[in-house]
C-alpha cells in the first residue's frame, strides 16, 4: 500500500485513541494469513485458548505465534505496519510485543467484552494495537471503540476465555469496565466500516469491544507495538497469565527489548 500521511496518522490516534486506515494488507496477504490460522488452530501451541463456552460454536484465540509461523513473522516484523506503528510514536524503531490471532465459527456468539489491552500487560508507557479483519466482517461483529476514552481511567481486565484463565492472581484495585452498551448517550463510540485488509489502530488505553452474533466465519488478527524505551512496571491486579514466563518481577523497571519482544528497525 501507499502510506498514508503519518503524521496525521499519529494526530489522530493521540487525540482519539483510535484510527481507521484502509487498505493496509492485499487480498494474496489476507489469504496468506487465513492459511496460517487455520494451520495453528491445526496444530495449537501453549496460548491457544477457547473463548467461548463448551458446546457451542467455538471462538479460539492465540498468541505469539510470529515465533514459528513464517505469515505472521513476516507480516509482524518487516512491511508496512512496523512502520506505521513506528510513526505513530514518532519513532525510527518499535518493540514487536505481540501477535494474536481470532478466530469465530458461524453461528458462534461470544463477543469480546468492552476492556482496555492496556492493564493486560504490566507495561510502561502505551502501546499500540493493530487490529485487521481478514474476512468480511459478518453483521455487528466487527471493532467498536469509544473516542477519548484512553484520556480516562485505566480499567480492570476481564476474562475472556472460557476454559483455561487468560490472568493472572492479584486483587482487582481498579475500577470495573463501564457499561458502555447500557449507556450508549454517555459515550462517542466510533464503529469503521471496514473489509478485509483494513487496520484499525488502537492506543492501549482506549476501550474497545468487539463480536456478537457472527453469521459467518470470521478471522482477524491483531498485532501490538510499543515504544523502545518500554519497561516492565509492578501491577497489583492480575495481569495476562504468559507474563509469568518472563519473570517480570525481577526486571521491574527494565527495558522489555530483548529476544521474547524483538526490537524492529524501520
Amino acid at each position: 500500500m501507499t502510506l498514508p500521511d503519518l503524521e496525521k496518522l499519529r494526530q489522530t490516534v493521540n487525540a482519539r485513541g483510535v484510527a481507521h486506515l484502509p487498505g493496509v494488507i492485499d487480498e494474496p496477504h489476507c489469504a496468506a494469513l487465513i492459511e496460517a490460522i487455520d494451520q495453528c488452530r491445526r496444530d495449537p501451541g501453549p496460548h491457544f485458548r477457547r473463548l467461548s463456552p463448551a458446546g457451542e460454536p467455538v471462538v479460539e484465540s492465540e498468541l505469539f505465534r510470529w515465533r514459528d509461523v513464517p505469515a505472521f513473522e513476516a507480516i509482524a516484523t518487516t512491511g508496512v505496519l512496523p512502520a506505521i506503528a513506528a510513526a505513530v510514536f514518532a519513532a525510527d524503531a518499535v518493540v514487536l510485543l505481540e501477535d494474536q490471532w481470532f478466530y469465530s465459527a458461524a453461528g458462534s456468539n461470544t463477543p469480546s467484552p468492552w476492556h482496555q489491552d492496556q492493564p493486560y500487560h504490566p507495561l510502561e508507557p502505551w502501546f499500540l494495537t493493530i487490529w485487521i479483519p481478514l474476512d468480511p466482517v459478518p453483521g455487528g461483529c466487527g471493532l467498536k471503540a469509544v473516542k477519548g476514552s484512553h484520556h480516562g481511567p485505566i480499567y480492570s481486565p476481564v476474562e475472556f476465555s472460557s476454559t483455561d484463565a487468560t490472568l493472572g492472581t492479584g486483587s482487582m484495585t481498579l475500577d470495573p469496565v463501564p457499561q458502555v452498551d447500557a449507556e450508549p448517550t454517555l459515550f462517542d463510540v466510533f464503529v469503521p466500516n471496514v473489509v478485509p485488509g483494513d487496520a484499525v489502530l488502537l492506543d492501549s488505553r482506549t476501550l474497545h469491544a468487539a463480536g456478537g452474533s457472527c453469521p459467518a466465519t470470521f478471522r482477524r488478527l491483531s498485532l501490538r507495538y510499543a515504544p523502545v524505551e518500554t519497561v516492565y512496571a509492578s501491577r497489583p491486579w492480575p495481569v495476562a497469565t504468559f507474563w509469568a514466563e518472563h519473570e517480570v518481577e525481577a526486571k521491574l523497571g527494565q527495558p522489555i527489548a530483548g529476544d521474547a519482544f524483538p526490537i524492529i528497525s524501520i
